[in-house]
Parts: structure tokens; sequence; C-alpha cells
């Protein structure tokens, strides 16, 4: 890769945790994988504006899905992310896994 392709990249993830919401979601993450059904009553924004900003971090590779039936759930991708919240010293956010799975 390219110096100038790297640099774009985590240009691209910083952008993307820039954002309030999404760097709440990441603190969410920051247990283990979650259904996207227990981060919207996390994050306390409506089901679309949640969907628009996991698309976001998963476009940045902060974060990657898997569709279990009809739930789809999160997790970290990016060590760097992980690593941004460390520095800066931001908590993890408890959630419950109170998603019902259905296969």
């Amino acid at each position: 890769m390219y110096q100038y392709e790297a640099v774009q990249e985590k240009i691209k993830l910083l952008k993307a945790l820039g954002d309030e919401t999404r760097m709440r979601f990441v603190q969410c993450l920051q247990d283990g994988e979650r259904c996207a059904c227990t981060l919207v009553p996390a994050v306390g924004k409506a089901q679309p504006t949640v969907s628009q900003h996991l698309r976001i971090l998963e476009e940045a590779g902060v974060l990657e899905s898997r569709r279990k039936g009809i739930n789809i759930w999160y997790r970290i991708r990016s060590p760097d992310a992980i690593r941004i919240l460390e520095i800066l010293d931001i908590p993890k956010i408890e959630v419950l896994n109170t998603c019902e799975e259905t296969t």
C-alpha cells in the first residue's frame, strides 16, 4: 500500500470516529459482539439513524457485521479504533445483550 493510501485509510477511520453517536457504538462494542437491536436503545437514536451510522463505521473498516436470522450482529474490526479509545481514555459502555436470537 502506498504511503498516501495508508494515510487516507487513517483519515477515514478518524472521520468515522469523529461523530459522538458512532463513538458510542464503538464504546458499546468494546466488550464484544452485539445485535443491532441492543445498540438502538443504547445510543437513543431512531433505527434508520442507527443503520446509517453503523454503515459508515463498516465502510471505514471500524466494524464488521454478520447476519443471523433476521438480526445483524456487529463487532469491532479495527484494532486502531480500540487503541484510539484507550489513548483518549474513553470508557466502555456496558450494554446488556437482550437480543432474542432467531435462526
